[in-house]
């Protein structure tokens, strides 16, 4: 019986293997690292004393708002940035997510405001991260998949000419 030359298809299965599994793995990272971004919600206290808030479109968010799992938010005391006036608690009003909003047409300048919280601490931060690089992995994945196509054709090709310098009977 006589061999064909070169590599068959079947032996390709082992690539598409590879790149069905690498797409699950990537699935299931980004599930994980969702759930355990969210657990850390709250975890670490965060407080700032004088934190500038710039008041002059009506609403701003204080420094640090944008952390992840930022949450809690209160307010110990504000102070008008330029005269100094305390400001009563009646001329604003905030959110859980750090929201600010003058509710009187009164002290429009820089707010200066002392406030408590919490927040995901840097667990919460790179699992954030994680999701973000593992969500840019689409397409990596179409490079991969390129890399595992040019790596067969190059084989099917290096096959061809080395066996085909040899007869088998």
């Amino acid at each position: 019986m006589e061999r064909k030359k070169g590599i068959e298809l079947n032996q390709a299965f082992g690539a598409v293997l590879t790149l069905v599994l690498v797409a699950v793995l990537v699935i299931i990272a980004i599930v994980v690292f969702a759930s355990l971004s969210t657990s850390f919600e709250g975890s670490s206290d965060l407080s700032l004393v004088n934190d500038t808030v710039d008041m002059s479109a009506g609403a701003n968010s204080v420094n640090n708002a944008t952390f992840c799992g930022f949450g809690d938010f209160s307010i110990s005391q504000v102070w008008n940035g330029t005269s100094g006036v305390a400001i009563d608690a009646g001329n604003y009003t905030t959110t859980r997510a750090g929201l600010i909003t003058n509710t009187t047409s009164d002290f429009p300048s820089d707010w200066w405001v002392i406030w408590t919280g919490t927040w995901g601490s840097e667990a919460c931060t790179a699992s954030e991260s994680s999701i973000t690089e593992f969500s840019n992995y689409t397409s990596l994945i179409g490079l991969v998949g390129t890399i595992i196509f040019l790596g067969l054709v190059i084989g099917v090709l290096v096959a061809s000419f080395v066996l085909g310098r040899r007869r088998e009977v």
